[in-house]
């Protein structure tokens, strides 16, 4: 399965109209996206560049998400759809990785989405992930997190490892985050990672469709 993750800057103040714009697309072209399996996720900022919006789809392959595309793109209501899209939107990018474990969702609207980034040391990427799916596993058991994802990189600068996670609110993250060293288990852990990852990154996201 691969991630396709499309960021779009949207213009000051117009978050929540591009939100209930972005959501009807889905509902009036369904027969385009179901065919290909697709999942679509929608996430706004919490972290990071104020009013940008990202949206997260998951296809079998990359085959699939470009048939989709093109079956889209090809639509009549697309383009009446577009023409309204393109009043809300300033720039964008597009980032495609690997899902090598995947979640099947996020809970629902409101859930709040840690983005967790790692940069891993070269040809270490495989013991990343598992290291990643081990800290799902440790913030779960410990009712920190939820929905662990790890995603490896499909475009962009190599051995790139990133853990998404869904956590019940922003405070019991940071709670965690404060006392999380004095956990031996969690000491372990980090021992083993500093072994394959040089840095990392958080990111906060609010699902909201």
């Amino acid at each position: 399965m691969i991630q396709v993750r499309d960021s779009f800057q949207i213009r000051f103040g117009k978050i929540d109209q591009a939100i209930d714009l972005f959501l009807r697309l889905p509902k009036e072209v369904p027969e385009v996206f179901q065919p290909a399996g697709a999942r679509i996720e929608l996430l706004s900022d919490i972290s990071g560049t104020m009013y940008t919006l990202r949206e997260a789809m998951h296809f079998r392959s990359l085959e699939a998400w470009d048939e989709s595309s093109q079956a889209l793109f090809a639509r009549p209501e697309f383009q009446e759809w577009f023409k309204d899209w393109k009043q809300f939107v300033e720039d964008g990018n597009r980032e495609f990785f690997h899902v090598e474990h995947d979640n099947g969702g996020w809970s629902g609207k409101g859930a709040v989405v840690v983005r967790s980034c790692f940069r891993a040391l070269p040809w270490r990427v495989h013991d990343a992930v598992d290291l990643l799916k081990d800290h799902g596993a440790m913030l779960a058991d410990s009712g920190v997190g939820q929905r662990a994802r790890v995603l490896t990189d499909a475009s962009g600068r190599m051995f790139n490892v990133v853990l998404e996670i869904e956590t019940p609110d922003l405070r019991t993250w940071e709670d965690h985050r404060r006392t999380m060293f004095r956990d031996p288990s969690f000491q372990a852990w980090f021992q083993r990672l500093l072994t394959c990852a040089s840095h990392g990154s958080h990111e906060f996201y609010t699902f909201v469709g």
